[in-house]
């Protein structure tokens, strides 16, 4: 059974939809609730009617983001994936990241302060391994990889750690980078810690190649 978004009203998805807004632009930690309710056109105190602190609505936005990701990183595991539908399934992932990028900026530092966000997220990179092992066993059965004794393990907590760590690694490393571009390097990295398994002549090496950024 797949999850849903609970109902809400129609002042509830404008705050939400505001504040994601604001905290992938501008950061979270320089977001108030009254900034919030300003760029709506409310008043401080109706948006604490609806959501009583800017925490409970980083609460929800996380609930959302963990319905919308956990319904994306489960396809593979119920499914095995076509060849080429693995470059597609990995810019889902990223782009799904991107929509939701304000948690992955400094997420030690986000769950200190909204400390019931430890475990849904604890969840999630879980699953992210779970697919990450599902995808290569799928390619490995189909004959397009070849694993030695731990190196399935080994790929599948660096493809797990990619998908939480890519934003943060290219921040640091290059600043502000065009969202497609760095999507695109997202996809392509994954696709090159795989590569040293492929099996030749699998399709693998296409497959890479496609991907490469231009």
């Amino acid at each position: 059974m797949s999850e849903e978004r609970p109902a809400r009203s129609k002042t509830k998805d404008t705050i939400l939809r505001t504040a994601l807004a604001l905290f992938n632009n501008e950061g979270e930690h320089a977001v108030s609730s009254v900034d919030i309710a300003s760029v709506i056109g409310i008043s401080p105190g109706n948006l604490y009617y609806h959501y009583k602190g800017k925490e409970p609505i980083i609460r929800e936005l996380f609930s959302d983001f963990e319905i919308e990701l956990r319904q994306v990183l489960s396809a593979p595991i119920s499914e095995p994936l076509a060849l080429q539908d693995n470059w597609i399934f990995l810019y889902i992932i990223f782009e799904e990241i991107w929509d939701f990028r304000f948690f992955y900026r400094n997420p030690t530092e986000l769950i200190d302060r909204v400390p019931e966000l430890k475990v849904p997220f604890s969840r999630l990179l879980g699953l992210k391994e779970r697919t990450a092992f599902s995808l290569l066993s799928d390619l490995e059965e189909g004959g397009h990889l070849a694993f030695g004794e731990g190196e399935k393990a080994a790929l599948t907590a660096r493809l797990a750690q990619h998908f939480t760590f890519w934003l943060q690694y290219h921040s640091l490393r290059e600043g502000e980078v065009p969202t497609k571009a760095l999507i695109d390097r997202g996809v392509y990295q994954s696709l090159s810690m795989i590569s040293p398994y492929w099996a030749h002549g699998s399709g693998f090496a296409e497959l890479l190649h496609e991907a490469e950024p231009a």
